[in-house]
């Protein structure tokens, strides 16, 4: 979703550090009487250093200023890793709102109030943005708010794009914001103008992270109004962060100041603003966003607008994640990016993978994987490597795949969610290895789920034959977690709850996001009348897998069971918010 350099810092750095001048004297070739006027080095860092400082934001105002800002209910969440990294987290984030607050204000009249500061106790390390906001939007509808902003897992080191750091939907009411190491910038700065006193470094850094805080902000908070992408470096809704950034365009503004409207004056509704909204996207600049995006974001406004404003929101330029590995298979690499002997092969694994044999489409990928780590293939063949290998249930060289593609974030962040997904339903950690599986196993172990997990949880198959194939399952694979939970499930088909909840402990203590482990725990303990225990069980399945209905449809049955009315209608709303349907009955 943008450039592969955030502000290129170590290349800037490195030419401030070697004296270069402004850029003015690029634009224009030498001549003969023109000599390079000397000056002290401690100028040089300081005219390189001003360089690199934001330019400031563009206040100019969008609509008529009232006597007061009108108030945007902003609710904020931080989760475990975040609240654990960043000092006196509250007072940060109270700032970094006032610094927006600085801009919105004059530019739309508004103001953002935290209505609430929330603590989100899950950890979120190693997670990509599409599963951590499925959460976020089950966790808080945004019924009470205008917008919930979830704060994350820090990211380490220099980002790359803003959408590493921030993430959002298109005509949503969530954000997501990383927090951020800035340690590293700060090195790089203090390395690279040394002549410079220690009090304008830190101005340096202090101006740049501010701006970056408030650009990635506004960014996201952009998406959520239906703003999309735009190609000037200058512009807020640029994906690759500048410290030119200064404003929304002109359309921008006109789109953010009609949403904003529509929702303070309709908070009751979900997304008031979607039939006015098709009609001035219909007069859109031909350079706003791809065609692509504005298709999307206009069949989405179209849906709302005729179906009560309830549709789910993708995030810019993606969708939700595939309900099965399949949906992770991308297009296959063009003749252009691969040798004709390497598509053919690579077009064979898709063949074998399309009719349904996994393992064999393996067999034909792997040894093609293996000579492109040796080489230097496109970010595309190896984009369609990882959703093939996703496909197959090669799950690790899917990962692999992902990181060695380095952009083309809004496809390769899809199939990671996918392989995500299907570790979490066949019970296969991210190191496979201590799960008793070997990588290159992988593939095989997934079909065998797959066949084993129809036989084990078919409510009409024999016991004495989902046994026999258990067993078989258990001797290819001894010791994985997938045979710890089946287990679980055939035993407690059997009403065998003690030596089910047994197996269960056991496949979660290797696999601990084992999706189903936690639903048939959460029936065991439903069963027991232990309802506190049953309904955590639940919700964490459903954190896990949101897209599988049993868990959803469980803690459903269990709230109308006890009476939990306000708890049942918290739970249809979040369905509904996600998926657009009622609870599944």
């Amino acid at each position: 979703m943008g450039g592969r350099s955030l502000f290129c810092l170590a290349l800037v750095l490195g030419a401030a550090s070697a004296g270069l001048d402004s850029a003015n004297a690029e634009d224009k070739k030498p001549g003969l009487f023109d000599f390079e006027h000397w000056k002290l080095p401690v100028t040089r860092e300081r005219e390189s250093a001003g360089r690199l400082a934001p330019k400031g934001l563009d206040l100019t105002p969008a609509v008529p200023a009232t006597a007061e800002p009108r108030p945007i209910r902003l609710r904020v969440y931080a989760d475990k890793d975040y609240r654990g990294l960043v000092m006196r987290w509250q007072s940060k984030v109270r700032a970094q709102i006032d610094r927006i607050n600085a801009v919105v204000g004059p530019v739309f009249d508004v103001r953002f109030e935290i209505e609430s500061f929330r603590d989100w106790d899950r950890s979120h390390v190693g997670l990509p943005f599409e599963p951590i906001m499925t959460e976020l939007e089950a966790l808080d509808p945004a019924r009470e708010v205008d917008w919930v902003l979830g704060l994350t897992t820090p990211l380490r080191g220099v980002a790359t794009s803003i959408h590493q750091v921030g993430g959002a939907r298109l005509l949503g009411r969530h954000m997501l914001l990383r927090g951020m190491d800035d340690e590293q910038e700060f090195r790089a700065l203090e390395a690279s103008f040394k002549l410079l006193s220690p009090d304008e470094r830190q101005n340096l850094y202090a101006d740049r992270k501010a701006h970056k805080e408030v650009v990635m902000f506004l960014h996201e908070w952009g998406h959520t109004a239906g703003l999309l992408h735009d190609e000037d470096r200058a512009m807020i809704m640029n994906p690759t962060y500048d410290e030119r950034q200064t404003a929304f365009s002109e359309f921008g503004k006109e789109v953010l100041a009609l949403v904003i409207e529509r929702r303070l004056a309709r908070r009751s509704e979900l997304y008031p603003e979607s039939a006015d909204l098709v009609a001035l996207y219909q007069r859109a600049p031909p350079d706003e966003g791809s065609d692509r995006e504005r298709a999307q974001l206009l069949a989405l406004a179209r849906e709302r607008a005729g179906a009560g404003h309830v549709a789910a929101s993708p995030r810019p330029g993606a969708g939700r994640a595939a309900s099965s590995p399949a949906g992770s298979q991308s297009q296959s690499p063009s003749a252009a990016e691969l040798p004709a002997v390497d598509a053919e092969i690579f077009n064979r694994a898709v063949a074998a993978s399309n009719a349904g044999h996994p393992e064999e489409a393996w067999k034909v990928l792997s040894p093609l994987v293996a000579r492109l780590r040796a080489g230097k293939p496109s970010a595309k063949v190896w984009t369609g490597v990882a959703g093939l290998a996703a496909a197959v249930g090669a799950l690790t060289a899917a990962e692999e795949a992902i990181g060695r593609a380095a952009r083309g974030e809004t496809e390769l962040e899809k199939i990671a969610a996918d392989v995500e997904a299907t570790r979490h339903r066949v019970a296969l950690p991210s190191d496979s290895a201590k799960g008793g599986v070997d990588p290159d196993r992988e593939p095989a172990y997934v079909a065998a789920f797959r066949k084993t997990a129809h036989v084990v949880t078919a409510p009409d198959s024999d016991l004495a034959a989902a046994r026999t194939r258990l067993r078989d399952f258990a001797a290819a694979f001894p010791g994985a977690p997938g045979v710890d939970l089946l287990t679980c499930d055939l035993e407690l088909r059997a009403n065998h709850a003690a030596l089910a909840a047994k197996h269960c402990d056991a496949a979660l203590a290797k696999a601990k996001e084992a999706a189903r482990a936690h639903y048939l725990l959460g029936l065991i303990a439903a069963r027991a009348r232990r309802d506190a225990v049953a309904e955590q069980r639940f919700r964490n399945a459903i954190l896990l897998d949101p897209e599988e209905p049993t868990a959803w449809r469980a803690l459903a049955q269990m709230y109308r069971a006890t009476g939990a009315r306000s708890r049942l209608a918290e739970l249809a709303d979040k369905h509904r918010v996600l998926f657009s349907s009622p609870l599944p009955e």
